[in-house]
């Protein structure tokens, strides 16, 4: 497996990675300690599901993405000369921005990198911290740091595997997949061969934060390319929820509070109970 540890640091907005120089024996000791946090990270594990940002997994689950850019400079790491990365500055260790702590192999032309989260409290070096050395306690005076206990994610085969969205964002940069739609974007979207909106400019001034973001996920799911307005119609009617149509596409509202409903049916966290039939919104759905 692994023989070499590296550092994900956060300069400014970018994410690199920098090379930890390990004694060789610890470097046995670090492989170990990833290989059996991998162990466990993938224990009981049986199902991958694609994240969309609305809940957490359960116990025999683990989510995915797509390896988004800046999260590139992980494998590329792996996969080029360790030599060739520059070394971590052990004298301002504390100032170098660690966001995670990694390592990974490439094997039959496969990479797979195995990630810890590193926050400040892992480094011991701004604490006054004793060790003991021949039966007496000593002042730890160089800088020191521990390594987590778990795995925050494992990327391979073009994905992030995590479990915690949490704690991955604390690693990289997730923006993309909760961000809010920009003016460009509502003007995209309002101009959808589904949609007909009578001002444009009203519709864009009268959609706030979260319907920006329902917007966002709106496009990115695809939605209105895949059912008909007429389609979507008839099922929004089943949750109560009354949808316009004029020649054939869907009249979207003026008013914030209904632009915001219609975009949460069709973001389907607008759902009726199957027995009562009263009319529910969710944001922590997840498909069966």
């Amino acid at each position: 497996m692994a023989k070499n540890l590296f550092a994900a640091c956060r300069v400014g907005t970018e994410l690199i990675t920098k090379r930890i120089a390990l004694h060789p024996d610890l470097q046995k000791l670090v492989a170990k300690i990833f290989k059996d946090q991998e162990a466990s990270f993938r224990a009981g594990v049986n199902t991958v599901v694609p994240f969309d940002g609305r809940w957490t997994p359960d116990e025999d689950e683990m989510l995915s993405i797509s390896v988004p850019a800046e999260a590139e400079v992980f494998a590329s790491t792996i996969e080029a000369s360790a030599l060739s990365i520059t070394s971590l500055n052990t004298g301002a260790f504390a100032k170098e921005g660690i966001k995670a702590l990694f390592t990974g192999a490439t094997v039959s032309g496969k990479t797979k990198v195995l990630v810890q989260p590193f926050t400040a409290q892992q480094v011991l070096g701004k604490k006054f911290t004793f060790f003991q050395q021949q039966n007496v306690f000593q002042q730890l005076t160089d800088p020191a740091f521990t390594m987590a206990g778990g795995l925050v994610c494992i990327i391979e085969d073009g994905q992030i595997k995590f479990k915690s969205q949490q704690k991955l964002r604390s690693v990289i940069n997730m923006l993309e997949i909760y961000r809010a739609a920009t003016d460009e974007e509502v003007t995209s979207f309002a101009n959808h061969a589904s949609l007909t909106v009578a001002d444009v400019a009203k519709f864009s001034a009268a959609t706030n934060q979260t319907s920006r973001k329902l917007i966002h996920a709106t496009m990115q799911g695809g939605i209105l390319d895949t059912y008909t307005p007429l389609a979507i119609e008839a099922a929004a009617s089943q949750t109560g929820l009354k949808v316009d149509l004029l020649n054939n596409k869907i009249v979207m509202p003026t008013e914030p509070n209904n632009i915001k409903s219609l975009l949460l049916f069709l973001n389907e966290s607008r759902y009726a109970g199957p027995l009562s039939g009263q009319a529910y919104v969710s944001n922590s759905q997840r498909a069966v």
